[in-house]
């Protein structure tokens, strides 16, 4: 399905970019924290560590991929498994910063100097790319689910298959019978060999080909001369 490897790609690209974004403000948040007096930021750990892994595994996930077939890493199974835990991840980092953002929303105007104020607001900034990073992540993911479900429905087990391999199409099963032998069911039917044949009488034999002499009343034909009786006549 080129759809869905078209999906695949723009959503691995995407959560890409949004762990290169949680990276920054993590880590300028981490820094900044242990200059100043700040309260601590619980999320900005969490989204460096969800960065690191989405930054190291994603790209190499489509780097594989294009340049080679039948890596690990491109196994469907695989990539069920591990896109799911990283979108657990991005919405863990997500919902941390915002219950932050909630506490210190107000307070952002009031913080001196101006360096904390942005730290500040940056927290509204990272709850927004975790989640930007979590939803695409969990819609491919549920998407493949739902596929692989339906074929598998179908009698195609492809688990251990990759997304652009073509096992994504329906085998339909061989109905191809012996040359001169009918597949089951598809007998012709009388009437209808005799529509397809018109000079042909349904379940008739065939015309006598040789013709035989009229039979007299004892068996023996017209025409022929009278049997010799084995008794002398008088």
């Amino acid at each position: 399905m080129f759809w869905l490897q078209l999906f695949r790609l723009i959503v691995l690209v995407w959560a890409t970019f949004c762990a290169i974004v949680l990276l920054g403000l993590g880590g300028h948040t981490l820094s900044a924290v242990g200059d100043l007096r700040l309260p601590t930021f619980a999320w900005a750990g969490l989204a460096v560590a969800t960065a690191v892994l989405a930054f190291i595994s994603l790209p190499i996930m489509v780097v594989v991929d294009f340049l080679r077939t039948g890596a690990f890493t491109s196994l469907i199974v695989v990539e069920l498994a591990w896109l799911s835990f990283i979108g657990v991840l991005f919405l863990a980092t997500g919902a941390s910063a915002s219950e932050n953002a909630a506490d210190y929303w107000v307070n952002c105007q009031s913080w001196t100097p101006a360096f904390a104020r942005n730290l500040c607001s940056e927290v509204s900034a990272a709850a927004a790319f975790g989640f930007l990073g979590w939803l695409p992540l969990w819609a491919y993911t549920i998407t493949l689910l739902v596929v692989l479900i339906i074929y598998a429905s179908r009698g195609q087990y492809i688990w251990r298959s990759f997304v652009k391999d073509a096992a994504f199409k329906t085998v339909a099963p061989d109905t191809a019978a012996a040359p001169g032998v009918p597949a089951y069911g598809t007998e012709a039917k009388p009437y209808e060999a005799a529509a397809l044949n018109p000079g042909q009488v349904p379940y008739a034999y065939p015309p006598p080909t040789t013709n035989s002499p009229p039979q007299t009343a004892y068996g023996v034909p017209a025409g022929a001369p009278p049997a010799q009786s084995p008794y002398p006549q008088v």
